[in-house]
């Protein structure tokens, strides 16, 4: 793995190089990525003990298609971590592993109390493709949500919508085929063994148009717990109207579990997008909690909120061609949980953009609804 790492460091810089503009050997291999620089404070509930955290994040993704059916891809992740907020989270670095990847291919290169380097493959895979068949073995993400914020049917490899730096989401070591049938309908299976304990997820999913709606069912195992679920997506007048269930069958060590997310967004005149939310967890948190320092917010596709009944707005414009603005508000009603997560973005020239963000979380306390904390981002980021 550390010899890997080393020939990567020392072969993409050149490809990189030769490659601005995206292509090395044209039609076979391409290079492209960005590096980003995000600079994040944390405050607690009344602005005081301020924590700062600082990121390097570079990704660096090459593509190489020897012929127009056969393709292989390799995309790189590289972090380097330093910081107050290093020093304060205890076994920082043991928190960046994608757990969903069954094979290590993580190399930590420096890590100190104070700052953490590391390169992670974040895809490795071959892909073959015809008109009628799609095979995929390795790395990947298997992205079966049909919703922006909430996706219960992506059960192989779930996200935190609160994670904005991370765009391309995580991956999962697996298999993947897909069949075309007729009338547009196809059929996917995917498997993804993790280990002997967990077992693995092994699924098939069945899509198709009907009735002006993209309709997908799916079926199989979730570390040996049976689940089924359902998604669809299409309109309603002008308004897009989407939605994905999710139940998880009671097992011998488990019991049964029902997510269901339903989402509806639309487009005004005047340029304002809006997209409205709600996420049910049966197993969520229901009732107020006394210290929410406690709270895990690590999410998994059988938990993707610890809350039960959770309920989100998002406004987006484009102020002008260069300045966008986006206003989310999440709230769980039961828990009293409220969420504020406002972002500006301005395009500095063709690649480089910066963003600010911030996050603000209020919860009902002992002394009644108050903050909890709140963070401030600064991003900088240039692709190539």
């Amino acid at each position: 793995m550390r010899k890997l790492l080393l020939w990567c460091f020392v072969l993409l810089p050149a490809l990189t190089t030769n490659a601005q503009d995206s292509t090395v050997i044209p039609h076979k291999l391409t290079v492209n990525g960005y590096i980003k620089d995000l600079q994040t404070l944390t405050f607690d509930k009344d602005f005081n003990d301020l924590v700062a955290g600082n990121l390097i994040h570079n990704r660096i993704n090459v593509k190489w298609k020897p012929s127009v059916e056969i393709s292989g891809v390799a995309e790189f992740r590289n972090r380097l971590f330093w910081g107050e907020e290093v020093k304060l989270i205890p076994h920082f670095a043991s928190l960046l592993k994608n757990e969903n990847e069954a094979i290590d291919m993580q190399k930590i290169w420096i890590e100190s109390s104070s700052l953490v380097l590391l390169t992670n493959i974040e895809r490795l895979y071959f892909d073959y493709n015809n008109d009628k068949l799609n095979l995929r073995i390795g790395r990947q993400r298997i992205n079966w949500g049909v919703n922006a914020t909430w996706n219960p049917n992506d059960i192989f490899n779930s996200y935190n919508f609160l994670d904005f730096d991370y765009e391309e989401r995580p991956g999962v070591d697996a298999g993947k085929i897909r069949y075309l049938l007729r009338n547009s309908s196809n059929v996917e299976f995917a498997y993804s063994y993790m280990d002997k304990e967990d077992g693995g997820i092994a699924a098939v999913k069945y899509a198709l148009d009907k009735w002006n709606y993209d309709l997908q069912f799916i079926a199989g195992w979730y570390h040996n717990q049976l689940t089924a679920g359902a998604g669809w997506a299409g309109s309603i007048g002008d308004a897009g109207f989407k939605g994905e269930a999710q139940y998880f069958f009671a097992g011998k060590d488990s019991v049964s579990h029902l997510n269901l997310a339903l989402e509806g967004d639309y487009m005004f005149r005047k340029g304002w997008y809006l997209n409205l939310g709600v996420l049910f967890n049966n197993r969520g948190l229901n009732r107020p909690v006394g210290n929410w320092s406690t709270l895990d917010l690590v999410l998994s596709p059988e938990n993707l909120m610890p809350t039960k009944w959770n309920l989100i707005v998002k406004c987006a414009r484009e102020i002008t061609p260069l300045l966008s603005v986006n206003i989310t508000v999440l709230y769980s009603p039961g828990a009293n949980l409220t969420i504020f997560y406002p972002s500006l973005q301005y395009s500095i020239a063709t690649n480089l953009d910066v963003n600010f963000v911030w996050q603000s979380f209020y919860a009902g306390q002992n002394h009644g609804f108050e903050a909890i904390n709140h963070r401030a981002f600064l991003r900088l980021k240039w692709n190539f």
